[in-house]
């Protein structure tokens, strides 16, 4: 497709976008040895030459490194993909004057090539939209929202694996202390949560009708979602969700 595409930082969440663009010409710059040594893919000499160089910029640092990034004004007008959590489309224009930038948020899943990453599209030409869910296609499913929406996005969506990884270990938690070896409760939690995703996704029903659908009278089930209650699950996992947005906002200051 002829397109220069540049990553500005190369850990977990850069190297995995970066990996999924197998057929575009993709290059990066991380000032980690390490990191760098651990990636297939052309590595510049320096920031400001690998950003005169793109016409797609994917900036994957932490809010706080790229307060101390200062790059240069490049005639090729390059597209500017955010994902860094808290940063507004103000303070990206800010330091990258007349860019065409747009705020994404993805999750560690595009590791696996089923991520979710939402797109702000507050002032974004529609080709320009295209193109970054274009991208995006190799390694998740993408959606739409403002930018004032991006922080409930952040302590969903983009905190919300860890969230799950906890559940399915405490899922395998339960299972050892009634008498499973760990590796046979892990297969079960692995395979119970992913089913029940994969059931939720396809069936017409919401979470509450399926969940009664598998609550029989006076049965296992029904005895187990009363600790559940009694525990506060769903209030301690919306308050989870509440306390990743509200970081999230905070880093954008």
């Amino acid at each position: 497709m002829g397109r220069n595409i540049f990553f500005i930082g190369a850990g977990n969440m850069g190297n995995a976008i970066l990996r999924s663009l197998t057929e575009e010409s993709v290059f990066f710059y991380d000032p980690s040895e390490e990191l760098a040594s651990k990636i297939d893919a052309k590595r510049t000499s320096s920031l400001d030459s690998g950003f005169l160089e793109a016409d797609i910029v994917f900036l994957c640092v932490k809010p706080q490194v790229f307060s101390k990034i200062s790059l240069p004004q490049s005639s090729k007008n390059p597209i500017i993909i955010s994902v860094m959590a808290g940063v507004a489309i103000s303070s990206l224009q800010k330091a990258l004057k007349n860019a065409r930038i747009v705020r994404t948020m993805p999750n560690i899943s595009v590791v696996t090539k089923k991520g979710t990453v939402a797109i702000a599209t507050d002032g974004v030409e529609e080709s320009v939209l295209q193109t970054v869910e274009s991208l995006f296609s190799k390694c998740a499913s993408t959606v739409r929202v403002s930018e004032n929406q991006m922080d409930a996005v952040t302590g969903l969506s983009g905190s919300g694996p860890a969230f799950v990884f906890q559940f399915i270990e405490a899922l395998a938690m339960g299972g050892v202390k009634m008498g499973l070896p760990r590796d046979t409760a892990m297969k079960l939690a692995l395979s119970t949560v992913s089913g029940a995703a994969e059931m939720l996704e396809k069936s017409k029903l919401n979470p509450g009708e399926l969940t009664a659908n598998v609550c029989s009278p006076g049965g296992t089930t029904i005895a187990g979602m009363q600790e559940l209650e009694n525990k506060a699950f769903r209030g301690t996992v919306m308050a989870a969700v509440e306390a990743a947005a509200k970081r999230s906002a905070e880093l954008g200051k």
